[in-house]
């Protein structure tokens, strides 16, 4: 099985890619802002016995290097997804986004509709800064008042300069699973505190996809919620499906945000499932 490990350059920065197996090409968008790609491994990688899957680390995360100037945006990240399609003589790709990673491929999606094979989405975000307030909105409900003022001591410390993604991550972990025996798979991941403030800020302030939604309109896309997730499938129901005509939701039971964790076989099947259906749809 072919297994290539490598840096792309784009824009002076070093981006860390990995690429395994052949097939049709499914390049894999982490969360966070700020995780990595390791994220997703091992769950995924048996799917490089029929496709070419390639992880990547966005800006300042995982082994890529970090900008210069410290900034991160939506933008950048949008650029640095096309160059690494180009870098690796892509045609038409899949995209597998997973929670700001599903923000990430819609946004690259509607800019470069004419690139894309199908999408898959998980942990899905929404199509805009509302729906991005009513996730944190519905996450901050979740806590009790100790985790909330644990979590503003925590983010004021992050601000100041402090290393604080380990206890945020230790806080906010239990939050995103429907069992806690879950967590016990996971593989701890340093985030980069820089890029998880100042994307979820450029989130907050610009992300809105729905004046540009129209490019989406003949895309194939699958929405993979789990029944436990911050967002359940019920609101992604009446609030994002809504403008995605192309879009099939599917619920992901016995999960909560980390599908690729707590259900890695069945979001395997259902990746598989999808892009084995013909392009018309049967």
């Amino acid at each position: 099985m072919i297994l290539r490990e490598d840096y792309i350059e784009v824009d002076g920065k070093l981006l860390f890619v990995k690429v395994k197996g052949k097939g049709d090409p499914i390049i894999f968008i982490h969360g966070g802002p700020g995780g990595s790609s390791e994220y997703f491994l091992p769950y995924m990688e048996p799917l490089a016995k029929s496709y070419q899957v390639i992880f990547y680390d966005q800006t300042g995360c995982g082994k890529s290097d970090r900008n210069k100037d410290n900034h991160y945006s939506i933008k950048d990240e949008i650029n640095n997804l096309e160059q690494i399609r180009i870098a690796l003589n892509l045609d038409k790709i899949t995209l597998f986004g997973e929670s700001w990673g599903s923000i990430l491929a819609l946004s690259y999606a509607a800019k470069y509709p004419f690139n894309i094979h199908k999408l898959i989405l998980t942990a899905v975000i929404g199509l805009s800064s509302v729906d991005y307030q009513a996730y944190k909105r519905t996450l901050l409900q979740k806590l009790g008042l100790v985790e909330k003022m644990k979590l503003g001591f925590y983010s004021l410390h992050g601000a100041l300069g402090g290393n604080v993604s380990e206890k945020i991550t230790s806080l906010m972990d239990p939050y995103y699973v429907y069992s806690l025996e879950s967590l016990t798979k996971k593989q701890e991941i340093k985030y980069n505190y820089a890029a998880l403030t100042k994307i979820s800020k450029d989130i907050e302030e610009k992300y809105n996809l729905l004046p540009s939604i129209h490019q989406l309109d003949t895309l194939h896309i699958l929405i993979a919620q789990g029944t436990y997730d911050i967002l359940s499938p019920d609101f992604i129901s009446e609030n994002i499906i809504k403008h995605l005509n192309t879009a099939k939701l599917v619920e992901v039971k016995e999960s909560g945000h980390w599908t690729i964790l707590e259900q890695p076989e069945q979001m395997r099947k259902l990746i598989r499932t999808f892009l084995e259906v013909h392009e018309t749809g049967q």
